[in-house]
């Protein structure tokens, strides 16, 4: 079996950083994966198509792709955690047992997704009540193909979860960057007729949005490959033989931990759907706006993502090693990087936003929703840097109903809220909700964890390296 990696001795910042930073490329590799989807989805009107059109079309169809995620939190951040604790306990057995367990029940849940997303497609974006057909086609387009591939996503995240919770994030990050490689060379050619690279013009395949969903896909399933490649070799971290080594308990314990965060990323995906549905009125700009600008904003949580799996795996395996004094200094230390960043992303996008968003799109009416949206954002990117990695502290203890909680109160706000800034200022007050309810749930989550920190975990007077 390969070597893990040890989280419970050595200097705190590094060994957060040695975790967190490979997380935070593998979130600016996703990150990468989507605007590049965005960017050359855009270039359709060089087709003489609308890339609004096509830009509101991916968008529609990757909240269903969100809802996605919602069910694989059920099954990975359970694996994540009990991998962790098995770690830092030092039992490898239960390392294999978690991971296999996880392995069937990721297949189960990914096979009913796709289903459900292929044969339910045209429900979905009929749904949404667009008043632009070729909106409608686009989504149902889009989910089609990716949901023919939704098990290689599913079972993509099962091994990272394995990973991270040992905290070789470096691993996910090598493998997931090697599908981003696939996806940036496809997607030019999938999406457009014709390509210019270096003053040489390729023909390309020309199917649009089809051509998106497809590059995305093939990327994914060759990410798995991979991934099951690696269990092929001396240094797999457990044998793979999941029927075999399936365990009942050990699935109970994987979705009670995990079935807190499902509910609040799937209730957040549901609420954003109402939230979204509330601009359609407005005109599919809005609502491709939001969908661009909010790819955008992963300036601030793809660092929040690192830090979040870099709290969970520490916190993890410290408290599973009744180091509580390293738990304590991990996440103060955490914010002390975070909490600087978190100002700083704030103050580029509200003084940067026009140039940002015109980065992806040159039509001057776009930009200006596009410079609206991410000023108002702006104000709320410190807070939801800090709602994140919390969320990855209270994971790494077990305690995965804190944030849960909180999320889905903060989110649930957005709606009223919504309803009420919508009277007086339109499509804005929309946003505003978004921005004030990430306002909320940073400051509660944050409160919440120091109470939890001096009533609950042990501290003690050991000189710790930090």
């Amino acid at each position: 079996m390969g070597k893990n990696l040890d989280l419970t001795s050595g200097n705190i910042y590094k060994t957060l950083l040695w975790v967190a930073i490979p997380t935070l490329l593998s979130s600016i590799v996703q990150m990468t994966y989507n605007l590049t989807d965005m960017y050359w989805v855009a270039r359709v009107d060089q087709m003489g198509l609308s890339s609004a059109d096509a830009i509101a079309g991916v968008g529609t169809a990757g909240f269903y792709m969100w809802m996605g995620f919602g069910l694989i939190m059920l099954v990975k951040v359970g694996v994540s955690v009990k991998v962790s604790h098995a770690a830092g306990a030092k039992e490898p057995e239960k390392i294999g047992l978690y991971g296999n367990t996880g392995f069937v029940l990721m297949l189960i849940i990914g096979i009913l997704y796709s289903l459900v997303g292929f044969f339910g497609a045209e429900l979905y974006a009929n749904a949404w009540n667009y008043d632009s057909l070729q909106v409608v086609s686009y989504t149902v387009d889009y989910l089609k193909i990716i949901s023919m591939f939704g098990l290689s996503i599913f079972m993509v995240n099962m091994f990272s979860g394995v990973y991270d919770g040992l905290g070789l994030t470096i691993i996910t990050f090598l493998v997931t960057a090697s599908g981003l490689v696939l996806n940036i060379v496809l997607d030019p050619l999938f999406i457009l007729d014709q390509v210019t690279v270096f003053g040489l013009t390729i023909n390309g395949l020309g199917l649009t949005v089809k051509g998106a969903a497809m590059a995305t896909a093939i990327s994914q399933a060759f990410v798995l490959l991979v991934y099951l490649s690696l269990f092929l070799t001396k240094k797999k971290k457990f044998d793979l033989n999941p029927f075999k080594h399936f365990n009942i308990k050990a699935a109970l314990e994987i979705l009670k931990l995990g079935y807190p965060v499902a509910i609040q990323s799937v209730l957040f995906t549901s609420i954003a759907v109402i939230v979204t549905k509330m601009q359609v009125p407005y005109g599919q700009a809005i609502v491709a706006t939001q969908r661009l600008g909010s790819q955008i904003e992963a300036l601030a949580w793809m660092v929040a993502s690192g830090f979040q799996v870099a709290l969970a795996s520490f916190v993890g395996q410290n408290y599973s090693a009744k180091r509580t004094d390293r738990v304590r200094h991990g996440y103060i230390a955490a914010m002390k990087m975070l909490i600087p960043y978190g100002i700083f992303v704030g103050v580029l996008l509200y003084f940067g936003s026009k140039t940002i968003f015109g980065l992806f799109i040159s039509d001057e009416e776009f930009l200006n929703y596009g410079d609206t949206y991410l000023k108002i954002l702006s104000i709320s990117q410190l807070f939801m840097i800090v709602e994140l990695a919390t969320a990855g502290a209270f994971n790494g203890l077990g305690k995965t109903k804190f944030p849960a909680f909180v999320g889905i109160l903060g989110n649930l706000l957005r709606i009223p809220m919504a309803l009420f800034f919508s009277i007086g200022i339109g499509y804005a007050g929309i946003w505003w909700a978004i921005s004030l309810s990430s306002i909320v749930k940073g400051v509660v989550l944050f409160t919440l964890f120091i109470f939890v920190l001096r009533k609950v975990l042990r501290t003690d007077s050991e000189k710790v390296e930090i």
